[in-house]
């Protein structure tokens, strides 16, 4: 595979790629290049640590910092909500009230709640409720009318 690299001066960075037949190992750089093949960096303790995108149950925002939890542990990390719902968003990260976005693999059980809300159960027993705002797009989802 041949790479060309050029330094610009004004205007957008961008990348081109050019190929033949679109292959797993195009498709990886696809994803790396839009964000999806990354991980996410927390920090926890004066220690960064690189947390693969299905390990986050869920992030939540808090007095302005963002918190990414997983199974047993909770990481700061500098990524928005807005970010991560963006860039994660074919990992399963849904937006599911203003403070707060859910890792839709990582739901364990779903309860219907008045005034159209849902309570959500995840994977480590934290239970999130999906505001009515956003109930409606979780249930396309989950019915597989994926965004």
């Amino acid at each position: 595979m041949k790479v060309i690299l050029q330094e610009i001066t004004k205007g957008q960075d961008e990348v081109i790629i050019r190929y033949k037949q679109m292959t797993d190992k195009i498709n990886d750089i696809v994803r790396y290049v839009e964000g999806h093949g990354g991980k996410l960096m927390g920090t926890k303790d004066g220690q960064q640590f690189a947390i693969k995108p299905y390990q986050v149950i869920y992030l939540e925002s808090v007095e302005g910092s963002t918190y990414l939890y997983t199974e047993n542990e909770v990481y700061r990390s500098s990524l928005t909500l807005t970010a991560a719902e963006r860039i994660y968003a074919e990992e399963g990260y849904f937006r599911c009230s203003k403070s707060m976005v859910i890792n839709i693999y990582r739901i364990q059980k779903l309860q219907s709640m008045p005034e159209n809300r849902i309570d959500v159960t995840m994977d480590n027993e934290e239970h999130v409720v999906i505001s009515r705002r956003y109930a409606k797009e979780l249930r396309n989802i989950l019915r597989g009318e994926w965004r």
